[in-house]
This record gives C-alpha cells, sequence and structure tokens, in this order.
C-alpha cells in the first residue's frame, strides 16, 4: 500500500483524533463538524441519560465545551472498519479516572462522521504486563 492511499483503520483513527482535538480545544464548530448529518446519531457521557438525534447530541456537547468539560486524553485507540462503517474503542483519561469508550463513524460525502458516542466508567484498570510475562 502507498503512502497515498491509508486503510480504513488508519482513516478511522484520524477521524477518531479530530473528535478528541475537538474536545481538547472546546471547539463547538469542530465538534458539529464531525457528527453525522445523514444518519441517526446517539450519545452517551458517562452518567447521562441516552440522547438521540443531531440537535440533542450538539447540545450536549456545546454545553459540555463551553463550560470547560473536563481534559480527556485518548489512549489505546484501535480501529475497526467494513466498507462504509467503522468504530474505534479507547481508554479515556481523565484527570485519575479511566472510562473506555467507543465511536462509531460513517463515510458520508467522502468524510468519516461520528454516529455514535459512549464512553463509560472501568470496573478496574488492569496493570500492564511485561513482555517477558510475570517474574
Amino acid at each position: 500500500m502507498s503512502d497515498a492511499v491509508d486503510s480504513v483503520e488508519d482513516a478511522l483513527l484520524r477521524a477518531n483524533q479530530a473528535f478528541y482535538d475537538a474536545f481538547a480545544s472546546a471547539d463547538v464548530e469542530a465538534m458539529a463538524e464531525l457528527w453525522s448529518e445523514q444518519h441517526p446519531v446517539a450519545c452517551i457521557h458517562p452518567g447521562w441519560q441516552v440522547l438521540l438525534g443531531r440537535d440533542e447530541v450538539l447540545a450536549s456537547w456545546r454545553a459540555i465545551l463551553l463550560n470547560e468539560g473536563p481534559a480527556v486524553e485518548c489512549r489505546e485507540p484501535r480501529a475497526f472498519g467494513q466498507g462504509d462503517a467503522g468504530f474505534v474503542v479507547c481508554v479515556e483519561r481523565i484527570g485519575d479516572g479511566v472510562l473506555s469508550a467507543t465511536n462509531c463513524f460513517v463515510l458520508e460525502a467522502g468524510v468519516w462522521r461520528m454516529l455514535h458516542h459512549h464512553a463509560g466508567p472501568v470496573a478496574q484498570v488492569e496493570m500492564e504486563v511485561p513482555a517477558s510475562g510475570l517474574n
């Protein structure tokens, strides 16, 4: 594969990073650009009810971003794509807290757009085991 042609997974990882960049910079317009305009969307913020529809989802992001929401760092993103749809699973670090997250995307007019974001608490954070195993 040439450098000019990215895999679906690479494109999904870039779209996912754009989501976290918009979050980090509190960029309401960039966040709105990321969400699908042609497909149903939903969002589940930790501890919130299910939000359905573009207007409701974007209103939630506007409220979070304009009220200086928490700093969120995306770690360990893994992308899975098939055709015009895909998702990224990752770990979100918020201070000392950890959430697991799933971000679903659809290819819309040549651009990967979000359909769904769901983040929730992790029951237990496992410690990484060295490649050599336990000693």
